[in-house]
């Protein structure tokens, strides 16, 4: 009995020696662990110290733990349609450069030209994507909108053969279609929304530039099924890329079901293309840059998908909504309509066959453009995240000059959108649509006070492209349609208080009705 008693204890004393390792061995873990990060952080401030930084000028405060009062905003003004809105109200009294503390991350938002410069161009190897690429991978894979590094890089030079290729075209790929967007407006004159005929035009032309043929020329029906799908994609993504690494926790019902639409039907279009290229016995490069993509990926369907769909992204949706937001403010600003049209008469005449050389003659068609971007950027707000220890150059100290401490794994929100309505740069008119502000001589060399296609080494490779297409098809538009006016029962609103939606690009969450005769 006694011997029995005595293993016990020699057992339970055993037990209690492991424990008592473990719990040792935890502590001096995170006490190391506290250490490193002190360590890190301390060198970090360090850093900043030697380059001049000051602690940042404006705070974003808010009431609630971890700022939920202010994401609670934020998922409102998204439902309302006016999270811009949201965002305007608190440029206006935080300042260009504000610090932000959410959900126990701390970041920065911005919209002063030199530090989107410092992310965008001077400082560029200092930040990434960050959790972007897990965020958007259910929608749109393995693109050049989620790589970083050498994928990235391989990328970019993949796509920039194709663009610079149709650069120095005569501008014949769009001709079809832009022919087929006329004819049919012309079936519906009257009360019509051009935002839907905007979005299936620049579909069918970043397909057809793609896969080198239309859509019509494939076995199976578009409708209307991708398009809910990609807009729902788009918007449920947009969502998760602006939770950052909490992206996870917003999957409402329906997103992989639309994601999985999206991927579905861009796959088979891929197929497509390529199976009719194989058919083909011809020597011809029409099928050039899908077979491109087809060879660079060592044949794997799934990556040839994924950056058509990313191109897709860029070439349907930024355009479109740049034509659909012109129209909505021509039809706003007759007198502006007015002048553009007298213009286009003027270079026109009765030739349907918009040319890259009639285009470049058009010089008020191109500050409408320009104007229309300046106050809707196609991407109005994006984030990059910080790699190893960084500096912006403003936003620090009394009077905000001083730079600021960006440290690793911190995220920098850039809006374009709201840098390009700053009275201190545009004037006190900024928020106005004024296609002549742009023969001022003080917004001649604006550099990065004008971004709506990003900048330095992410520059939009299809900016040509973009406005290419909606400079034809703005003038036939207007050329076609001699009455060209603002819809019965639509508001005139001031640029920037209408509704909008927010997804991976900007557009107008009411379409632009116009009233066609």
């Amino acid at each position: 009995m006694a011997h029995n008693t005595l293993r016990e204890q020699d057992l339970s004393s055993g037990l209690t020696s492991i424990r008592l390792v473990i719990v040792l061995a935890f502590v001096s873990f995170c006490i190391y662990r506290y250490v490193l990060k002190a360590t890190k952080y301390r060198k970090e401030t360090e850093f900043g110290e030697k380059n001049g930084c000051k602690p940042p000028t404006s705070v974003l405060a808010y009431k609630w733990p971890l700022a939920l009062d202010v994401v609670k905003r934020g998922f409102r003004a998204g439902r309302q349609k006016k999270l811009l809105s949201l965002f305007t109200d608190y440029w206006g009294f935080l300042g260009s450069t504000v610090e932000l503390t959410i959900l126990g991350g701390t970041g920065y938002a911005t919209m002063d030209p030199d530090n989107i410069e410092a992310v965008l161009s001077t400082r560029f190897e200092d930040f990434h994507l960050g959790p972007r690429n897990l965020a958007m991978s259910a929608m749109i894979g393995e693109g050049i909108f989620t790589q970083d590094g050498p994928a990235w890089k391989h990328s970019r030079e993949l796509l920039r053969r194709q663009f610079v290729r149709m650069q120095y075209q005569n501008l014949e790929g769009f001709r079809e279609h832009v022919e087929n967007l006329v004819g049919s407006l012309s079936d519906s004159r009257g009360i019509i929304d051009l935002q839907p005929h905007f979005y299936r035009l620049t579909l069918n032309t970043t397909i057809a530039m793609i896969l080198g043929q239309s859509v019509e020329s494939f076995n199976h029906e578009m409708g209307d099924l991708f398009s809910n799908s990609f807009n729902k994609a788009s918007l449920i993504t947009a969502t998760r890329v602006r939770l950052g690494d909490l992206y996870f926790l917003y999957a409402p019902r329906g997103f992989f079901a639309a994601c999985k639409t999206v991927k579905s039907y861009t796959e088979q279009f891929v197929r497509d293309a390529l199976q009719q290229d194989r058919d083909s016995m011809k020597s011809s490069d029409k099928y050039t840059f899908i077979n491109d993509l087809y060879s660079e990926h060592h044949q794997d369907i799934r990556l040839v998908r994924d950056q058509v769909i990313n191109v897709l992204i860029a070439g349907r949706d930024t355009t479109a909504a740049t034509m659909s937001y012109a129209f909505r403010l021509l039809v706003r600003y007759p007198n502006v309509l007015k002048k553009l049209r007298s213009e286009v008469e003027s270079v026109l005449g009765q030739d349907k066959d918009v040319t890259r050389a009639y285009i470049q003659r058009m010089p008020y068609l191109q500050m409408v453009l320009k104007e229309t971007l300046r106050l809707y950027p196609p991407v109005p707000i994006n984030t990059r995240f910080c790699k190893q220890a960084t500096t912006l150059p403003l936003g620090g100290g009394p009077d905000g000059r001083s730079p600021i401490l960006i440290r690793p794994g911190m995220p920098v929100a850039y809006s374009v959108y709201h840098m390009q309505r700053r009275k201190d740069i545009y004037g006190p008119d900024a928020g106005s649509f004024l296609p002549e502000r742009w023969e001022r001589s003080e917004l001649a060399d604006l550099k990065w006070g004008y971004l709506p296609f990003n900048g330095g080494p992410r520059l939009c490779l299809g900016k040509d492209f973009g406005l290419m297409l909606a400079s034809y098809g703005i003038a036939r538009i207007i050329q076609a349609f001699p009455k060209i006016e603002l819809a019965p029962g639509e508001i005139w609103e001031e640029p920037g208080t209408e509704r909008q939606h927010l997804t991976l690009t900007l557009s107008n969450a009411d379409g632009c009705k116009v009233l066609l005769a």
